[in-house]
């Protein structure tokens, strides 16, 4: 029947859900982890396409931003990202790949793809990443 699936071309993939509140504890536990500095988070969510971390009360300096960039081993590519065009000395916040880092530094997972819903972070085709000083499901 035309428009069927060919046999072997479905795949199941391991599925991980973490809810916004649950990406917002495991940011804050990996800032203090690193920086030392307890932080309260909100995600910032556009469903579908985006979504972003605000810090509430605090401002991230520029060290300090490069300090978890290094410890997430973040890429030329995340730098890129993480790193303001206009030069600011501050932030209130980090983007969604610096996040995510953190997000895979602390459950030991790396992924293929992410789902953005209203509810949750989905992370597709979820694999451990075999790093030992992770601290599964934001407990440090």
């Amino acid at each position: 029947m035309r428009g069927d699936p060919e046999v072997g071309t479905i795949s199941e993939k391991r599925a991980v859900e973490v809810t916004w509140d649950e990406v917002c504890d495991i940011i804050s536990v990996q800032i203090e982890d690193i920086l030392g500095v307890q932080v309260q988070c909100k995600a910032n969510v556009v469903e579908g396409s985006l979504w972003d971390i605000s810090f509430i009360d605090y401002r991230l300096t520029l060290p300090k931003l490069c300090q978890l960039l290094q410890a997430v081993r973040a890429t030329p590519d995340d730098w890129e990202d993480a790193l303001p065009d206009e030069g600011g000395v501050d932030f209130g916040g980090i983007g969604t790949m610096l996040a995510e880092k953190l997000v895979g530094r602390c459950l030991c997972l790396t992924w293929e793809h992410h789902l953005i819903t209203a509810d949750s972070l989905w992370l597709i085709g979820a694999s451990d990443s075999g790093n030992p000083s992770c601290c599964k499901g934001g407990e440090a």
